[in-house]
């Protein structure tokens, strides 16, 4: 979001969705069965980038970009012996995040090329274009 002046809608409804992502989390009885599968926590090894962190983060509220350090596979669901849908706490706190103009920049950037030019890269010189290739 580039305007400085988040609407109070925009607050009200950033609030519903943290209380949302919050509540989803209410019956976890923090077992780590989730954890194992998350292929993120797997990598970085920090448990704040598990979702029993992220658990941790949204029952407090918080906000932080480590939400959306998530690929959101849902194989931490597959674990869950509660069934939590983890997977979309953290879609809620993301929205949350840029209602209140808390996105990552890059995909505030990305989106704003798509309005413009139609295109995620912005507007493309010939050059540009022969660096993209596949296959």
């Amino acid at each position: 979001m580039t305007n400085n002046k988040i609407s109070e809608a925009n607050k009200i409804e950033a609030g519903n969705l943290m209380e949302e992502a919050s509540e989803i989390f209410s019956n976890c009885v923090q077992c780590g069965m989730c954890k194992g599968r998350c292929g993120v926590f797997r990598v970085l090894r920090e448990e704040h980038y598990s979702p029993r962190g992220k658990r941790d983060l949204l029952t407090e509220k918080i906000m932080d970009k480590i939400l959306f350090e998530c690929n959101l596979c849902r194989a931490c669901e597959e674990g869950c012996p509660l069934n939590l849908k983890i997977c979309d706490a953290v879609l809620k706190a993301r929205e949350a995040m840029v209602l209140l103009g808390k996105g990552l920049k890059g995909n505030e950037e990305m989106i704003e090329n798509i309005r413009k030019s139609g295109n995620p890269f912005g507007k493309m010189t010939d050059k540009d274009k022969e660096k993209l290739y596949c296959c």
